[in-house]
């Protein structure tokens, strides 16, 4: 049983393009997919094309993300309090994905689940989610303060999750935390696509990490066309940034453009952050 495990798209369906065929080269028999399937890079309907296409070939298990949750909750009004406009680095790549769903799309996302147990004859259980299993947009991330208790909460031996786009694997508490790293926007890969393969071995579920370069030309060529420089200022810099390799995070420029902001304003609403604070944050990264 060779598994393909993916996780965070985020429209970049030239890299998932090449995961998928690497995956199949190396004779996966099934995909699983962690969330996160649109969002930062132009033509997202390329991705969910290139999805649905591979449903019809292979079994295909989808967890929705914190992104999905977003055009879900957008469509459903729960974003009334929070413009999406383009033109502006808070909102303008949520305004540009959302545009090109359909609703059909966004009930497929609404019928995924956060998390799922796979079970397989004669293999141990395992558990995949984006976040963790409790909340999609709730970190596995090792170093943070609150792991210990979090992975005392996993059922199972084994989770795989997403969310944070690094590669990673560590053990806590006799419990085994994977995360296959980002297809679309990987940090500390030095822009290289990345998933990983899921296998039995003795009974065990053993992985295999893999790093792939690709066309991020094309990619960037792509949000070039979309004019996605002027729908998402800021936002396309820190994302092409990380295409190319660069050591940051689209989280690390908006805290540090909230912290801009709260301490020359007193106050800051993360959803809706003046331009120049944006501005400030990203040379302060030298972007």
């Amino acid at each position: 049983m060779k598994i393909a495990v993916m996780a965070d798209i985020h429209s970049n369906h030239v890299a998932l393009e090449r995961c998928i065929d690497e995956a199949k080269r190396l004779g996966t028999e099934e995909f699983l997919f962690l969330g996160d399937y649109i969002g930062e890079m132009a033509y997202p309907e390329r991705t969910l094309e290139c999805l649905a296409k591979l449903k019809k070939e292979y079994p295909c298990t989808l967890i929705r993300g914190n992104k999905e949750n977003y055009w879900i909750d957008h469509k459903n009004g729960k974003h009334n309090d929070w413009i999406w406009k383009a033109g502006t680095s808070g909102s303008g790549m949520l305004q540009y994905s959302y545009a090109h769903l359909t609703d059909t799309q966004i009930q497929e996302f609404e019928k995924m689940p956060i998390s799922k147990t796979m079970q397989y004859d004669n293999m141990p259980p395992f558990v995949i989610c984006h976040g963790s299993p409790f909340k999609v947009n709730e970190s596995l991330r090792e170093d943070y303060d609150y792991i210990d208790a979090l992975t005392e909460r996993l059922e199972t031996e084994l989770t795989i999750c997403g969310h944070f786009h690094i590669q990673t694997k560590y053990v806590r508490g006799g419990k085994r935390i994977i995360n296959p790293g980002s297809v679309g926007t990987p940090l500390k890969s030095n822009g290289k696509a990345q998933f990983m393969m899921l296998f039995a071995c003795g009974g065990m579920w053993e992985t295999e990490f893999h790093t792939l370069t690709y066309d991020v030309e094309k990619t960037i060529q792509e949000m070039d066309e979309e004019n996605l420089s002027v729908q998402a200022p800021g936002w396309y810099r820190v994302a092409k940034a990380v295409l190319l390799g660069k050591d940051v995070s689209q989280v690390q420029i908006l805290s540090k453009a909230c912290e801009l902001c709260e301490k020359e304003e007193g106050k800051v609403d993360w959803r809706c952050v003046p331009e120049k604070y944006w501005n400030l944050a990203l040379e302060a990264f030298g972007i």
